[in-house]
């Protein structure tokens, strides 16, 4: 009996053991789990103030502060973020931290390439060199020694710090990083502000960092956070020189790139980066309403505009009917709105007595039809019909012209034509009531 209640004893003493050791395990974790999201909200709220500090001293101005100053401010604070990078690592042996503040680090570098390029500019061209309204973004009467001095010192720490910055972000990648930043780089460097010259300038590095990161998207390291944090630090040359090309007078070339890089960030692109129902359809319609600005921009540069030349209208509906294909809401809706927008242009440029009204009338309608069929929704089949009909019905003068002038002609050829059908009919009546049949249950059940 002794024996046996030992036994129980110590039994039960090892399942309260387990339990108090599992109870010990759950706090631990629920501990580690608040400490977590205790460290992530202050890295955030650090990150922020960082960022918004630097931002508010370069908005404030400091009008006392000559430009070359500016530079060195500028420079310090970015020596200072890479100190604290160093710390992280070497100091604390804490890699998050280390990568927030060497991201941090190669972001400002951008600014510091653009005060050396401003300077250089300003050099170069002079008193006739444009500037912005705003003086702290004026680096004028800059001596060449300083310029020098700058310009060296920034190229060996872009070098420095984008090294470390995506040796710790995105390792496996790095030359290829090294790569697009050094480039996007340089060409934010060049002392250029024509406005027609740098929405190329814009575009072209833009079609070349789009290929890089459609590049780095296909490996899934890269849509980590470091990825991701990596990706974006080498666009923000291009977002700086687009934002500094809209501080001068700006070309209708230039808002042309910049609509149709919204269009294919928010349309093609912004999937890559979230499954968010809600971003994606707001990038949907700021996407739409790019596209169509675009084409407006191009429209206002011809005298037309004021004129009723129903064409000119007509790529909106075939803007709409593009896109369709790529949203990912409402793709029928832009269809229906496309070929209802296509029959009212082109049957008011019918009337208006237009020269290519019924060719393009017909093309549309064709176009329309297959995309119906192809789809399976009847609005685009049936107005596709109708602009193929309307778009013959406008010939009817010639036809009714061509039987006055040869009447007899005419009968004999339509005669011949009706023989023909009546013949056609009955000898395919079967196959012609059964495709009919089929054709119309099927259309009984499209959108």
């Amino acid at each position: 009996m002794y024996t046996h209640k030992t036994k129980e004893f110590d039994l039960s003493t090892f399942a309260n053991s387990d339990n108090n050791q599992s109870s010990i395990d759950i706090q631990g974790d629920n501990s580690k789990c608040l400490t977590q999201k205790i460290t992530t909200y202050l890295r955030w709220i650090g990150s922020a103030l960082i960022t918004l500090s630097a931002i508010s001293f370069m908005l404030q101005g400091y009008d006392e502060i000559l430009p070359a100053y500016r530079y060195w401010v500028g420079l310090g604070l970015t020596l200072l973020l890479c100190g604290g990078g160093l710390i992280c690592a070497y100091l604390f042996h804490e890699t998050k931290g280390a990568r927030i503040f060497f991201g941090l680090g190669a972001a400002f570098l951008p600014v510091q390439v653009t005060q050396v390029s401003a300077m250089i500019y300003g050099h170069w061209h002079g008193k006739q060199a444009l500037q912005p309204e705003y003086s702290w973004l004026q680096f004028m009467d800059v001596s060449p020694t300083v310029i020098a001095l700058d310009l060296a010192i920034t190229g060996l720490l872009l070098f420095l710090v984008s090294y470390a910055s995506f040796s710790i972000l995105a390792r496996k990648h790095l030359k290829t990083l090294l790569i697009a930043s050094a480039i996007g780089n340089m060409i934010l460097m060049l002392p250029i502000r024509d406005d027609s010259l740098v929405p190329f300038i814009i575009a072209g590095l833009f079609i070349y960092l789009r290929h890089i990161e459609q590049h780095l998207h296909n490996d899934r390291s890269m849509r980590l956070k470091e990825g991701l944090a990596a990706r974006a630090l080498i666009y923000l040359p291009l977002l700086i020189i687009t934002g500094r090309s809209m501080l001068h007078p700006t070309s209708w070339i230039l808002a042309l790139v910049v609509s149709a890089m919204i269009v294919v960030h928010c349309i093609y692109d912004i999937k890559r980066y979230t499954s968010s129902a809600n971003i994606i359809y707001l990038n949907q319609w700021l996407g739409t309403f790019a596209a169509i600005s675009g084409w407006f921009i191009i429209l206002s540069q011809f005298e037309t505009i004021y004129d009723k030349q129903f064409g000119l209208f007509l790529p909106v509906a075939v803007i709409l009917f593009a896109l369709s294909s790529q949203v990912e809401y409402h793709a029928r809706q832009y269809r229906s709105i496309s070929s209802w927008l296509t029959l009212i242009l082109t049957f008011g440029a019918l009337l208006d007595q237009q020269i290519l009204a019924p060719i393009i009338t017909i093309a549309a309608g064709i176009l329309l039809t297959l995309a119906g069929i192809k789809n399976h929704e009847k609005t685009p089949l049936l107005i596709g019909n109708l602009c193929v009909t309307g778009g013959f019905m406008f010939y009817w003068e010639y036809v009714a012209n061509l039987y006055a002038s040869a009447p007899w002609i005419s009968s004999i050829a339509l005669g011949l034509a009706v023989i023909l059908l009546a013949s056609y009919i009955e000898n395919k009546e079967n196959k012609i009531l059964s495709k009919s049949r089929y054709y119309f249950d099927q259309i009984k059940n499209w959108n």
